[in-house]
């Protein structure tokens, strides 16, 4: 997508959290913090930084901090912590409240359902427009004034996500294809992310990500349910950008 990147991996697990057991876990918040000391003394602006799974309270800390030192102009935090009505193994009860923290700061954020339900402390429901515009402002009275995506949200035969704007949600989707997908909303949140580096508007660039996720669930949907827990195909999806590129 054009975006020159710098990275910096919060935490290294040796498989994802869900269905594989219990990964291997590398900590580098240390590092985090020395390689953030490091940039800030180069002639570098950042024209904005992407935040995903953290994985414990320590991390988002060190993510906090790291942001403050570096100061983006533009913060997408992707929530990621739960899914299906449950925080991710691993992760303490006290996590939600740390990322509400974090996305204090955010200016567009993009929880699934269950997640939007654990910022605002909502018993986890099915969705529902009220209820999401309920707890949009349940997030304004905690302090996060972020433009709010919510992803993951079924829609007759498509799946995709609302945009809350005001007092109106609009939706942008798919063709649902039946089964788990692992890393959806990662991959969301990185094409949302890239379309608003690249100067698009907010509404355009949540359709523009829907229409390349979807490129890559069509091709991740040939896989059998074990290939699938090992990620996502993003060999059609990286054609696809380069060509609409």
């Amino acid at each position: 997508m054009g975006v020159t990147t710098a990275l910096l991996p919060a935490t290294v697990l040796s498989t994802q959290t869900e269905g594989l057991g219990t990964p291997a876990v590398l900590a580098t918040t240390r590092w985090q913090r020395l390689a953030a000391r490091h940039w800030s003394q180069l002639p570098l602006s950042f024209q904005g930084a992407l935040v995903g799974y953290l994985g414990s309270v320590q991390a988002v800390q060190t993510a906090q901090q790291v942001l403050r030192d570096l100061a983006p102009a533009r913060l997408v935090v992707d929530p990621a912590m739960a899914d299906q009505g449950q925080l991710y193994p691993g992760l303490s009860t006290g996590y939600p409240e740390t990322i509400r923290e974090l996305c204090q700061a955010a200016d567009v954020i993009t929880p699934n359902w269950t997640e939007l339900c654990l910022l605002t402390g909502q018993p986890v429901s099915e969705p529902t427009a009220p209820a999401c515009l309920k707890m949009a402002r349940l997030l304004r009275g905690r302090g996060i004034s972020a433009r709010l995506v919510v992803t993951g949200i079924r829609q007759g035969k498509q799946v995709g996500c609302w945009l809350v704007q005001k007092d109106q949600l609009l939706f942008s989707g798919a063709d649902y294809f039946p089964g788990h997908f692992y890393g959806t909303g990662d991959c969301f949140a990185a094409l949302l992310y890239g379309y608003l580096t690249a100067g698009t508007d907010l509404r355009t660039a949540v359709a523009g990500a829907e229409r390349a996720l979807a490129v890559a669930v069509r091709e991740t949907s040939l896989l059998s349910d074990v290939d699938r827990q090992l990620g996502m195909r993003l060999i059609d999806l990286v054609s696809y950008l380069v060509r609409e590129k």
